[in-house]
């Protein structure tokens, strides 16, 4: 089975459109995303819309996402996120929020495999180092869980450990390059496929993973595509959102 596995498209229509095109849906049994379809960018309805009418979907609510459905309130977030936040909520339509709100924040897939925003244990927390994944690895390890889906740092990465020699370490990721995940009972990983709609590890292009998952593996692919940055940010300044929003998609930071 192929999957398609996205996170952090940011309200990036342009990105997202990209990811599409690049990936071919029609090479796909479906797609799997580790939330925050809204949030930073200018178009928060018609992402909402692509995936409320995907068949074959997976996806969870995203920090961004539970504020701009009016889940929750922006805790925590600096005042350039609160004001595209406000400004997603004006343009966002009520069934996109609605959609928007019934979104679970995790997704156990099957019992080995868990999809989630933030982390296994808590879909705030930021798993931006191998250190920080070491206690969800650990907690995976304990629950039976051999593979989790994350996003929410805006960065792909692939976090291991190794249950047999009581290791944790952390494998490149790089773009079109395959890595290989043991599904055995010796290995746990945490797999982030990094942003669509605004990278922040130096890469300004659009991030996405393929995942072919067979009998005793996952071949896991990184993926990286150019889109039209300049038309998102037009269509960003002329409804005044943020210039430090708007400037770091050149620099994917």
């Amino acid at each position: 089975m192929r999957i398609l596995l996205v996170s952090d498209i940011h309200s990036n229509i342009e990105a997202l459109t990209a990811v599409i095109e690049e990936a071919d849906l029609s090479r796909f049994q479906g797609i799997w995303c580790a939330g925050d379809v809204t949030g930073y960018g200018p178009n928060p309805d018609e992402c909402v819309r692509f995936f409320s009418g995907l068949p074959n979907l997976k996806i969870v609510m995203g920090n961004h996402d539970s504020v701009i459905s009016k889940v929750s309130a922006p805790i925590g977030f600096n005042p350039n996120a609160i004001n595209a936040a406000l400004k997603n909520i004006e343009s966002i339509s009520p069934g996109s929020q609605s959609w928007l709100a019934g979104l679970e924040q995790s997704i156990r897939i099957d019992p080995e495999l868990i999809l989630v925003h933030g982390s296994p244990i808590d879909p705030d927390e930021y798993l931006l180092s191998l250190e920080l994944a070491i206690p969800s690895l650990s907690a995976m390890a304990k629950s039976g869980i051999k593979i989790g889906l994350f996003g929410h740092t805006h960065m792909p990465a692939v976090y291991v450990y190794d249950k047999t020699s009581d290791e944790y370490f952390e494998e490149s990721v790089k773009p079109d390059i395959d890595i290989e995940l043991n599904i055995s009972n010796d290995f746990v990983y945490l797999v982030n496929p990094g942003s669509v709609g605004q990278p922040r590890d130096g890469d300004p292009r659009a991030s996405f993973m393929e995942l072919e998952i067979l009998d005793t593996k996952i071949i896991a692919r990184n993926r990286r595509v150019f889109y039209k940055i300049a038309t998102c940010q037009d269509k960003m300044r002329t409804k005044k959102y943020p210039e430090v929003l708007i400037n770091r998609l050149n620099f994917g930071y």
